[in-house]
């Protein structure tokens, strides 16, 4: 099942010798830990050349992730670097926003963020929720490295992550 899905937030090389690719929502906690570990554990080895990086925000259909998928919506992934970094601090004030209502979180992407809706992140959204179905992936986050699904506890602190992830890399 080799298909071509749409572009989301991809970093480094086409021909790194690892890619790390993860499932994930910003108003997922569980999914936090995980950015955070891969944004120490990941993003220097990009830098380096070593590893490419694809970040696919699931607008999976439940409740708990809903306000995710509203704040991804106005998220522009033709700006990859200017999209991370607002994901990033969407991720680091997560528990202030995650309460607010769908009004409030459009109205937070356009006065916080300077976002407008994207009708191109819609599509994309799209895209990544029936390549999820396809691939059978259930829960955020989901990661994979080379294909591979990679096994780590969610719930763990991201320096836990961050090393479990660093050692899987450097192998």
């Amino acid at each position: 099942m080799n298909m071509e899905y749409a572009p989301p937030l991809n970093f480094g090389p086409d021909g790194a010798k690892k890619h790390v690719e993860v499932f994930l929502n910003t108003a997922c906690p569980y999914c936090l830990n995980f950015f955070l570990a891969a944004h120490e554990a990941v993003m220097p080895r990009v830098e380096s050349g070593e590893v490419r990086y694809t970040i696919k925000h699931y607008d999976k259909p439940k409740v708990r992730l809903l306000h995710g998928t509203i704040a991804n919506l106005f998220l522009d992934y033709n700006q990859p670097n200017e999209a991370y970094e607002i994901m990033k601090s969407l991720f680091l004030t997560q528990k202030e926003w995650a309460h607010l209502d769908s009004g409030e979180i459009e109205q937070m992407m356009k006065q916080e963020y300077g976002c407008q809706e994207q009708r191109s992140t819609m599509n994309l959204s799209l895209d990544i929720t029936k390549e999820a179905l396809e691939r059978s992936i259930s829960v955020v986050p989901t990661v994979f490295i080379n294909g591979e699904k990679f096994e780590f506890d969610s719930m763990s602190e991201p320096r836990q992550i961050s090393e479990k992830l660093a050692n899987i890399l450097d192998w």
